[in-house]
């Protein structure tokens, strides 16, 4: 595994990012405790919205890619503190974003990846078929995040990410990640925490533990990436505390998702790098690792954790799952109308209240039959043919956000702002030697992978 990270740089520039760490973990502690009123915090988020939407009106990409992760891993938190802000705000201001990026750019690119049709296709079914939906508050956050993951595809299908580029967004992603594991910190320096075996939003600072899984699983990931990267040596200690720090608050959320988020990247990377299994054994120390913040859990939550975990099933999504497909079966041509899941599982007495699918693929099937399953579903088996399609060190990194969104969108549904840029990064990680036949002028990539440059 390589890095583009440039070699030989002075120590200082390395610990430069310690700094960040530091900063945001101490503002995450007091934003948490509400030091700074929470209004206080939403008018901040509002304003890297605004200037999100400046930065596509400029049509500054960059600019725009490195300032949002910051909004991104805020959402969560605005979301369970201030219910003035709208709901989707992050989701709008990416529709909007993206519309202008189109607009700024798509006269002079060509299409690198096709499979975006399929995509297009399923979206303009999901709008048709919501022209009679059972609760129309329902189908309207559907249609926006479907709205906006279009948006972001078809940027990504014309545009190429650099590793530079890349590289700045992932380590504003991990600043971010450590800003919100502070803020989630705060309840359990307060204490009284009565933990049990379901996910608890008095040890996530009342913030959603579902949402928050995806949010720090994604971190945690990058941060074993970067402590897996040889070129990042000299933070290699400072990735691997932070890891620690990440991952033991996220587990002590009591939701499973993000552990497993984290454990998919790992045996896939391992999967990538088999053949150099020997350089690798010497982070056998990881384990250790493992062990402390086990042992640390385990006596924080009283053995509950073990308990958690131990559990069968996940947590009536498998029953969600399965009753989806009872949809499917019923109504198999064109399904049971956008939005409609969460109302017609209680009236053809299928489950006992109403409920999200929780699993984008399922929900697909359900509401729109045997259409909705074959684009949806088509699209993204497009797009893993496709990344296989991509030389090496593109597929790899390529793979590790297609999973991590196919993860999080199981898990979570179709829910945080994070999710889109994990389908772009996907989308948007290519490179000329895949596309000489198409004469696309990009840059030849160096032969170095696309880790997180903190």
């Amino acid at each position: 595994m390589y890095n583009l990270v440039a070699k030989n740089k002075p120590f200082w520039q390395d610990l430069t990012i310690v700094w960040k760490y530091a900063i945001a973990v101490v503002l995450g502690l007091v934003v948490g405790f509400k030091t700074i009123p929470t209004i206080a915090v939403a008018i901040f988020f509002l304003l890297i919205a605004v200037i999100a939407v400046f930065k596509a009106f400029k049509n500054d990409f960059p600019g725009f890619l490195t300032i949002l992760p910051f909004a991104i891993y805020t959402e969560v938190f605005i979301r369970a503190n201030e219910r003035w802000v709208p709901y989707l705000t992050l989701q709008y201001v990416l529709v909007i974003c993206f519309s202008l990026f189109l607009l700024n750019g798509v006269r002079n690119s060509k299409v690198h990846f096709q499979g975006y049709f399929f995509l297009a296709l399923f979206v303009a079914l999901e709008f048709l078929n919501n022209i009679y939906p059972d609760k129309p508050q329902i189908g309207r956050p559907i249609l926006v995040n479907s709205l906006a993951l279009l948006l972001v595809t078809l940027w990504g299908s014309r545009n190429v990410l650099t590793p530079m580029l890349i590289n700045k967004f992932l380590t504003t992603v991990k600043i971010a990640t450590i800003f919100l594991t502070g803020v989630v910190l705060v309840s359990h320096l307060q204490g009284k925490i009565d933990y049990g075996t379901i996910s608890n939003s008095d040890a996530s600072n009342g913030m959603a533990p579902v949402q928050l899984s995806g949010y720090l699983g994604a971190g945690c990931a990058l941060f074993f990436l970067s402590i897996m990267n040889p070129e990042e040596v000299k933070t290699r200690l400072v990735n691997m505390g932070l890891l620690v720090f990440a991952a033991t608050v996220m587990l002590l959320t009591f939701s499973r998702g993000g552990l497993y988020f984290l454990l998919a990247v790992v045996g896939l990377f391992f999967f990538y790098n088999r053949s150099k299994m020997a350089s690798y054994f010497k982070f056998i120390f990881l384990v250790p690792v493992a062990f402390v913040i086990y042992s640390y859990v385990v006596k924080e939550t009283g053995g509950k954790i073990v308990e958690r975990y131990g559990q069968e099933g996940a947590s009536s999504r498998e029953v969600l799952v399965s009753i989806g497909f009872e949809l499917f079966i019923r109504n198999p041509v064109t399904g049971v109308g956008t939005g409609n899941y969460n109302t017609r599982i209680v009236t053809e007495k299928l489950f006992q209240v109403e409920s999200g699918a929780h699993n984008e693929f399922v929900r697909a099937a359900a509401e729109h039959g045997v259409i909705g399953l074959v684009l949806y579903w088509g699209f993204f088996v497009v797009l893993f043919l496709n990344i296989l399609r991509r030389p090496q060190p593109q597929q790899q990194y390529a793979m590790y956000f297609f999973i991590l969104f196919c993860l999080i969108t199981v898990h979570n549904g179709l829910k945080i702002s994070l999710q889109p840029f994990l389908l772009l990064l996907a989308v948007a990680t290519t490179s000329v030697a895949y596309h000489k036949k198409r004469q696309i002028e990009i840059k030849e990539l160096p032969k170095r992978a696309l880790v997180s440059a903190g």
